[in-house]
């Protein structure tokens, strides 16, 4: 019996005792899909898939000495990055897989908000600048705005798609169909399906984006890795009770 060569990927994101979201959901996804997730808590929240109560937020010297003690055995080449504080943190953590693995692919899913309203992330202003250090920044038409993207790339202060790749996620939209627009490089790519009824499930852009890793990881290109994981969301909003998603 051979053992097969593990894949490994990393996830620095807050705790969901509900295991919906953050780094717990990450972990399962890239379980999904064969790749070896380990995991950095930035934040041990109080929550349910109902209920957010507090964000419990890890100083920086704990975060970073769980990146110390993970990054002496692997060293990782695909990262995502939760649910931030705020944007000193997020630069640090950046800058710290910069320099133990300097052509690492990451990934920031901005979570701007709870599914249960409340709210995260200060100083947005600044979190423009440290994205031009990560490779794919995942938000929804609210983080979107609330971190001014479209404004940034009106002004000329960032080239989307070039200084660092963005998918607009449709699913808080209108209209029929979920389209999750993809700006990479010097394309723009779509990704459609149906819009399904319902409240929907918790967690969903932890999820998306973790599907959008392992399968970078597993060596599809980007826009291939966005449309697999776009068809496993589809199959994830269908899946399990309630709100909370589950696929084996």
């Amino acid at each position: 019996m051979s053992c097969k060569k593990m894949t490994y990927a990393l996830t620095v994101a807050g705790f969901d005792g509900s295991a919906g979201a953050g780094l717990l959901a990450d972990i399962k996804t890239m379980a999904h899909f064969g790749v070896y997730g380990q995991a950095v808590c930035t934040a041990l929240t109080q929550q349910n898939e109902d209920e957010f109560i507090a964000p419990g937020w890890v100083i920086w010297d704990r975060i970073e000495a769980q990146l110390e003690t993970l990054f002496r055995k692997h060293t990782f080449k695909y990262v995502k990055i939760g649910l931030m504080e705020k944007a000193r943190t997020l630069k640090r953590i950046v800058e710290f897989v910069r320099e133990k693995s300097p052509d690492a692919f990451i990934i920031w899913d901005p979570i701007a908000s709870a599914s249960a309203g409340f709210h995260f992330m200060r100083e947005t202003d600044k979190f423009i600048p440290v994205m031009k250090s990560i490779d794919l920044v995942t938000p929804n038409q609210d983080e979107f705005a609330y971190l001014g993207l479209g404004l940034a790339e009106s002004r000329g202060e960032i080239h989307m798609g070039q200084d660092f790749a963005v998918l607009l996620k449709g699913g808080h939209a209108r209209g029929k169909e979920s389209v999750d627009t993809l700006w990479y490089k010097d394309e723009l790519c779509k990704f459609r399906s149906p819009r399904l009824p319902g409240k929907g499930k918790h967690g969903t852009g932890c999820v998306l984006s973790s599907a959008i890793l392992a399968n970078v990881a597993l060596g599809h290109d980007l826009p291939e890795a966005c449309q697999i994981a776009k068809n496993y969301m589809d199959e994830f909003l269908q899946s399990g009770e309630g709100r909370l998603g589950f696929l084996v």
